[in-house]
């Protein structure tokens, strides 16, 4: 070996050493802040995962690629959570070992942590899968950083204005995060969304779609307004056969003929029982399925399509995705349940019009007696914008005031969800303001009667709050032990 082969040599084995020492170091440092993080009851989904690629920027990425079968992303403006959760639940009954960000943290410094949290000190993952969800504007990048295999869309509307502005900086963010995925993945997309349809990004990989084939159920809500009134190609006005909520539906172009794709996994049957659950009649390419579903409400029904359509790209066995959905439970804050001193109480995630108004829905459908309390936070988590709450319909608890035992007002934002209360007809003696979430939930369980029901909407935030006081209270678990 000559001088120039020993000193070449000698810099790739220094190059190679400094790339174990930072990887290791970030893992470390990581998971030293995930546990610090957890002792203090936060979580350990965003700090770790900022310092580990500020070390290693590269470091989702390693990790990543030593997973045995590869990576699934799920984005959209709502439902992510609970998409990821069901499609989760699939994979560990088809036998397959998951990694995921369950605690919603879809950044990617939350894809880093739960990476990070998964592996090895030295830096070797053994999971067959990690399935991320990941927020609409960090998507592209996300997909970059983690080479999914499979994605699944599930929509898009308007949310956070102060991040996103309008519906079209969304979807050009699915459109780009669209187009660097690899070739010979699969992208699961929502067939009733014409902005998704639209999108292009396809070159070497397989599209399949889902959507609802049901008849219509009367809606006397008047603020489900839709996000997308045009056509996506040439900008005219679409036409709607059916409308499922916003602009979620059956749709055509009367001038360029872009229309809604035949979904090859379609919903064409709906039985709501009396206890709240569904029967499901799905049909998918060449088979009929039967699904007893106890996850309420449309927008469900759309989670429950999403999830199964990616069970059948993976090609999971039938009995096997049914067996799981038939026991599916809320995820994380989406209509997830506790019962509190003889009290079931209820906590419902809302961050935008079109999810609000469908959380509402499924309420007031239920026709029973409640306790409301509504908390808003404007923290950079939840939106710093909260205007969209006069674009709720919350005229709806105006007309079933019946139905209310309280109605609490929470939050940093309290007062302002108090003047949207009296603005839409509450009568202003049953609103109550506590801008204290966890005084808010105590005044709340005090004024729901035993054996009644309280349901919490909260942002993002107040959620996380809710949840903290619930857990110091004795009730659920943190999230990171929901394994």
């Amino acid at each position: 070996m000559n001088a120039m082969q020993k000193d070449t040599a000698k810099t790739g084995g220094f190059t190679n050493r400094l790339f174990q020492i930072k990887k290791t170091g970030a893992i470390v440092i990581g998971k030293a802040l995930i546990a610090f993080t957890r002792l203090l009851g936060r979580g350990g989904t965003t700090l770790p995962g900022r310092m580990a690629i500020r070390i290693k920027p590269d470091l989702s990425e390693l990790l990543a690629g030593q997973l045995l079968k590869g990576v699934l992303v799920v984005t959209g403006t709502n439902g992510k959570t609970t998409t990821s959760a069901l499609i989760k639940n699939i994979l560990k009954a088809a036998g397959y070992s998951c990694i995921h960000n369950q605690s919603g943290s879809n950044m990617s410094w939350g894809v880093a942590s739960a990476l990070v949290d998964a592996a090895s000190v030295g830096g070797t993952i053994t999971a067959d899968w990690a399935l991320m969800e990941a927020d609409e504007g960090a998507f592209p990048k996300i997909v970059q950083d983690i080479r999914p295999l499979g994605i699944v869309v599930t929509n898009i509307f308007r949310d956070q204005l102060d991040r996103y502005g309008e519906i079209d900086r969304i979807q050009d963010a699915i459109g780009r995060g669209l187009q660097v995925q690899a070739a010979g993945g699969f992208q699961v997309v929502n067939a009733d969304d014409p902005s998704l349809v639209s999108l292009d990004g396809l070159q070497g990989k397989q599209r399949l779609t889902y959507g609802l084939e049901i008849e219509l159920i009367e809606d006397s809500f008047q603020n489900t307004g839709r996000d997308l009134k045009t056509c996506p190609l040439c900008k005219k006005e679409l036409t709607y056969e059916r409308v499922y909520f916003a602009h979620l539906g059956h749709y055509h172009c009367p001038t360029c003929d872009f229309r809604r794709p035949r979904p090859d996994v379609r919903l064409t049957g709906l039985t709501i029982k009396a206890d709240g659950s569904s029967l499901l009649t799905i049909k998918t390419v060449d088979k009929q399925i039967n699904i007893n579903s106890p996850l309420p409400g449309i927008y469900n029904y759309y989670n429950l399509l999403a999830a199964l359509t990616c069970a059948v790209a993976l090609n999971i066995p039938e009995a096997t995705v049914v067996k799981t959905l038939e026991i599916a439970n809320p995820s994380f804050g989406r209509m997830e349940s506790f019962t509190v001193k003889e009290k079931e109480l209820v906590i419902a995630l809302i961050k935008n019009p079109v999810g609000a108004n469908e959380v509402l829905r499924t309420i007031l459908n239920r026709a029973e007696k409640a306790t409301l309390l509504v908390a808003i936070n404007d923290k950079i988590a939840d939106g710093t914008d909260v205007s969209w709450l006069w674009d709720v319909d919350f005229e709806q608890l105006a007309t079933r005031s019946e139905q209310l035992t309280a109605t609490f007002a929470a939050g940093l934002r309290a007062w302002d969800m108090a003047v949207r209360f009296k603005y839409a007809g509450l009568d202003q003696q049953q609103i109550l303001v506590e801008e204290n979430s966890g005084t808010a939930l105590h005044r709340a369980l005090q004024a729901t009667p035993p054996g009644g029901k309280l349901y919490i909407l909260p942002t993002y935030t107040a959620m996380l709050e809710i949840r903290r006081h619930l857990n110091r209270m004795g009730y659920g678990r943190p999230y990171w032990e929901d394994r």
